[in-house]
């Protein structure tokens, strides 16, 4: 439970701090909000060594600085995510998303849609990974999303200037991807199928679930067995939808949005295509392992609890 000094200082960060620095030239503003991760990764020192401890036990054989400095990035990357949110209502034309987001192998996706193919986006809590559908619906590909976030009610008990931040946020987002938030959940599986026959959806794969859980498979990630939900293949397999991969990079000048080859999951047995999807997620993981936001449950992943 928080502290009220700790809720004092959420109301500060979201109503104050970064909204101001929102205002700042943009290459400041993110330096000035990768200042603050560093802060946030000294001040939660027991958390950062949580972390460290779980990249060393997927990635071992690295040293102790390089485990920091993982570390170090994965806490800059939450606060540059954050920020993003005052930057959002300014991404809404090619124009606009064009001066910091480069796009590589969008033509795949083009063609895919002047086909008429349902598409799924398939993703992982890679980067600031909401830049998808910011730059696809710019670019005039309205898209959707499943989020976990519930913005009527506070399903998670988040402190109070956390869940209003969450609000601000999926609102906005909601505004630039011009497409169709919905929870998961087998509730809402006619209003997806909907939804996907209109417009792409993006799912992230890497939700964890506990051991045990009804619709996991199992497949190998950082060397041992790691169970994955396949509703994103089996919805897939039903609607005959392109499974699109992709990430985002940072780099000093704005980020890059790569559209990776797409998978026909019709054409493989579901364990054996999630472990291509997962496949891929780790070796890019493994280019910069701090900006996977995971970390603190691999050991769901790896179903230890």
């Amino acid at each position: 439970m928080r502290q009220p000094f700790e809720h004092w200082d959420l109301a500060l960060k979201y109503r104050l701090l970064f909204p101001v620095l929102s205002r700042f030239p943009r290459y400041i503003a993110y330096r000035l909000a990768s200042f603050y991760g560093k802060w946030e990764c000294a001040r939660q020192k027991e958390m950062a060594e949580q972390i460290a401890y779980q990249m060393s036990r997927a990635i071992p054989g690295e040293s102790t600085e390089q485990y920091r400095q993982w570390t170090g990035y994965f806490y800059g990357l939450q606060q540059r995510e954050i920020l993003d949110t005052w930057h959002y209502p300014r991404l809404r034309t090619v124009e606009q998303v064009a001066k910091t987001i480069e796009v590589k192998n969008f033509q795949q996706v083009l063609e895919a849609r002047r086909d008429g193919r349902p598409m799924i986006f398939a993703g992982a809590h890679l980067g600031r990974f909401w830049m998808l559908g910011v730059t696809t619906a710019a670019y005039g590909i309205a898209t959707g999303a499943l989020a976990r976030d519930d913005e009527e009610r506070n399903t998670w008990g988040l402190a109070g200037p956390e869940f209003r931040y969450r609000k601000l946020k999926l609102s906005r987002l909601r505004a630039c991807y011009r497409g169709d938030f919905l929870m998961p959940g087998a509730a809402n599986m006619r209003p997806l199928l909907e939804a996907l026959r209109k417009q792409p959806i993006a799912i992230l794969l890497d939700v964890p679930y506990a051991k045990g859980s009804a619709g996991l498979v199992g497949v190998p990630f950082f060397g041992r067995e790691a169970f994955f939900p396949e509703g994103t293949i089996k919805l897939a397999k039903k609607t005959g939808a392109l499974i699109q991969p992709f990430c985002v990079e940072e780099h000093r000048h704005g980020l890059m949005l790569d559209f990776l080859p797409a998978h026909e999951a019709g054409a493989l047995p579901s364990d054996e295509s999630m472990a291509l999807l997962v496949a891929d997620i780790e070796r890019r993981i493994r280019l910069n392992p701090g900006r996977w936001w995971q970390w603190p449950a691999l050991p769901m992943f790896w179903g230890e609890v």
